[in-house]
């Protein structure tokens, strides 16, 4: 239950086994690998340049046609429309496939198929703009080539503001005599005019329309009447939805038969590429090539497998990781821990030297996340539909694991449900002595002792963590840290703690502990004691004065005289001004100080965990708001069945009715709990507890291997789980 230990690996590889070593580092798929650090040329040729760039070029190609099939491609895959679709291949057929002359065939029939549909929909846009254009002029009897006038008369077209007609028809009238309008249908808020004037007043007309808001519409390209141009638009848009649809059902009819082909070939292409781009990270000599990564130590065999059958042409060292390194990072957990580290990954993963978290956190998160659901029904329902998601339906490693992490909170549910007698949230009075017997206390009633038992939980997270950080750094051999930073917090806690319990107790407890803990959180005797740059009478100075911080301290808490007070305070006063070493730790104690002050923020977080109780108790309300619905409707069955005859029909009815609104409302009551049982714990883990030891920001492990995303691959043949076979 920790890191996995890395080892750094180095690799020699004679120059001509590179090829095969990539492959079979790609298929072993152990070694994570990371830059040459000598500083060696990269054996990236101009041959592999073109590799990369016709590699880039065949992935486009690939992409665009899983671009365009899958506008027209339709999974038959159970709710499709929530997850993603797997396509499962056997390592021997994703190795094998290649961009040959039938894909080039497949990619060229997609391109005229996108350009034709594209086409027909621009040219489908136009002629419909053109039908909108041309319907105000429909009842023009007059061939718009004709539109341009006579030899003495002038005729235009264009719209007005429909509110605008009368009056700009009369600043026509005021400005020109010799000039006439035609009103025509809409064009929406605005009207259709046909505007004819003698030649000598065009000037004039124009002028004057220029100053309205007349805007001028002419169809240059139409020669026919109106109505024949709109029923020749019509007749065109006719043959394009024709044509459209005939290209639909080929584009329909090849999504059908190469889809899954496209889609494994652009992934199969891409981890191709990687295999050419991988060589940009080694490091190369006139003969040899140098590759270097990490590899955890329980795949150092798999790795030597691997490079073992190349013989001489290849030679492995393998190191410890150094001070200097930034191994990544692997969690190494027994199987029933492993969803937990969901949590972690959200986090962000340990660094190397850190410890793992998910053990630490999975017993609280596991509790909190009972407490949120508290109910052995609906813990029974995310069982039930965990297990149905994870192994009825082709989802991601990383879904199954998530649903692995439901059922665990689901079985916490269940305890939970158990201890506090909640069982679909059914009043606890209704349910079989046995089943109350096993109740240890009811949250609707005993509302303050179950807030108490959740700040009680938060007290022991949060001084855990503290626990936790005091032995990570006597881990790494800083004991000072782990005595002075974190086990000074929990003696002030069990300083408080006396002052509170024991009678009495509470001056000296409390002035004892604060003042203890100053001096602790200030390194305040390190301050004073180990400091190579002070001459010894400085050190033994400063030491005097905490020796008389002391005796001042004790004599206050016991209640000691005045004198001592007023004694301690001038040897400060004359430390400050005569001795370095006095003044180091007067500083230092005063960094503790900020130190116990900043430990306020521990109230706040101990209090974050009362919201358990209120998640808990909003689960139970709303469950029986639930069954209160449910019984005033099932209520109203007896009499229906008490009349018997036709009645009945009804009474079976209202029956069905209660017992969807039962079965609905606490499914409903589950999934909108659900959210909030797992954010709010993980919320409890990430700043409460995480913030008092974990730091966090490693770099996963990432070994080379195949690239995949949609596809699932096999080592023997096609395993379908729900997925499709490409």
């Amino acid at each position: 239950m920790a890191v996995a230990r890395m080892l750094k690996v180095v690799a020699f590889v004679h120059g001509s086994a590179v090829e095969e070593a990539i492959e079979r580092l790609r298929g072993a798929g152990v070694l994570d690998i990371v830059s040459d650090e000598h500083e060696l040329p990269a054996p990236v040729a101009i041959a592999e340049e073109e590799r990369l760039a016709e590699f880039d070029e065949y992935i486009a190609n690939a992409e665009f046609v899983v671009s365009f099939l899958g506008k027209y491609h339709e999974s038959d895959a159970p709710f499709s429309a929530f997850i993603s679709e797997k396509i499962h291949l056997s390592e021997g057929e994703f190795i094998a496939l290649r961009s040959d002359a039938a894909f080039a065939t497949l990619y060229r029939e997609c391109v005229d198929l996108s350009d034709r549909l594209a086409g027909m929909g621009r040219q489908r846009v136009r002629l419909t703009r053109l039908i909108q254009d041309l319907e105000p002029w429909r009842d023009l009897h007059l061939q718009i080539s004709g539109w341009k006038g006579t030899e003495n008369v002038v005729l235009f077209t264009g719209t007005v503001p429909a509110n605008e007609g009368d009056a700009i028809r009369q600043r026509l009238r005021d400005a020109v005599t010799e000039v006439t309008i035609e009103e025509l249908g809409a064009v929406g808020s605005r009207a259709a005019w046909v505007v004819m004037a003698h030649r000598d007043t065009l000037d004039e007309v124009r002028a004057t329309l220029n100053l309205t808001n007349f805007a001028e519409v002419a169809f240059p390209e139409l020669s026919d009447y109106p109505a024949e141009e709109i029923a020749l638009a019509r007749d065109e848009i006719d043959q394009i939805d024709a044509d459209r649809e005939r290209l639909l059902e080929r584009a329909k009819s090849l999504s059908d038969e190469q889809y899954y082909y496209a889609v494994s070939l652009a992934e199969s292409l891409g981890s191709a590429r990687d295999a050419v781009a991988v060589r940009d990270q080694f490091g190369t000599t006139e003969r040899t090539v140098v590759m270097a990564g990490w590899v955890s130590a329980r795949n150092r065999a798999s790795l030597e497998d691997a490079l073992g059958s190349l013989g001489g042409l290849a030679d492995l060292t393998f190191r410890e990781a150094g001070p200097d390194d930034r191994p990544p990072v692997k969690l190494e957990n027994p199987r029933w821990l492993q969803p937990l580290e969901t949590l972690t990954d959200l986090y962000g993963l340990p660094q190397y030297v850190e410890m793992d978290p998910t053990p630490l956190l999975a017993p609280f998160f596991l509790l909190f996340f009972g407490i949120c659901i508290g109910d052995v029904g609906y813990g029974l329902m995310l069982i039930a539909g965990a297990y149905l998601i994870k192994n009825r339906l082709d989802v991601a490693p990383g879904v199954k694991r998530f649903m692995d992490l439901l059922m665990l909170g689901g079985a916490s549910a269940m305890i939970i449900g158990v201890v506090t007698g909640s069982y679909l949230a059914i009043d606890t009075e209704q349910l079989p002595q046995f089943l109350q017997s096993l109740a240890l206390i009811n949250p609707m009633d005993q509302l303050t002792q179950f807030l108490i038992i959740m700040i009680g939980l938060g007290v022991v997270q949060v001084f855990f963590g503290v626990l936790v950080a005091a032995y990570d750094a006597a881990r790494r051999g800083d004991a000072s840290s782990a005595v002075n930073d974190q086990l000074s917090t929990l003696l002030l806690a069990v300083m408080i703690t006396v002052a509170v319990v024991v009678p009495g107790a509470a001056s000296w407890a409390i002035v004892l502990g604060l003042g203890t803990v100053m001096l602790m959180k200030g390194h305040a005797i390190e301050a004073a004691l180990v400091n190579a740059e002070l001459p010894t009478w400085e050190r033994m100075a400063g030491g005097a004065w905490v020796v008389a911080f002391i005796g001042w301290l004790t004599s206050l808490a016991f209640g000691g005289p005045a004198l001592v007070g007023w004694a301690f305070l001038g040897l400060s006063a004359v430390g400050l001004f005569a001795s370095t070493g006095v003044r180091r730790s007067v500083v230092a104690l005063l960094g503790g100080v900020y130190a116990v002050y900043s430990m306020t923020g521990f109230l706040s977080d101990i209090l974050s965990y009362s919201r358990l109780a209120a998640l808990g108790l909003s689960s139970m309300l709303v469950g029986s708001v639930f069954n209160l619905l449910a019984g005033l409707v099932w209520s109203g069955s007896a009499p229906m069945f008490a009349k018997g005859g036709f009645s009945l029909v009804g009474g079976v009815l209202i029956v069905v009715m209660a017992s969807l609104i039962f079965v609905v409302g606490h499914v409903f009551n589950v999934v909108i709990n659900l959210l909030s049982a797992f954010v709010h714990p993980a919320r409890l883990q990430f700043v409460e507890f995480f913030s008092k030891f974990y730091e966090g920001g490693g770099r996963g492990y990432a070994p080379f291997g195949y690239r995949t995303k949609a596809l699932v691959l096999h080592a023997q043949g096609v395993q379908q789980e729900g997925g499709t076979e490409s």
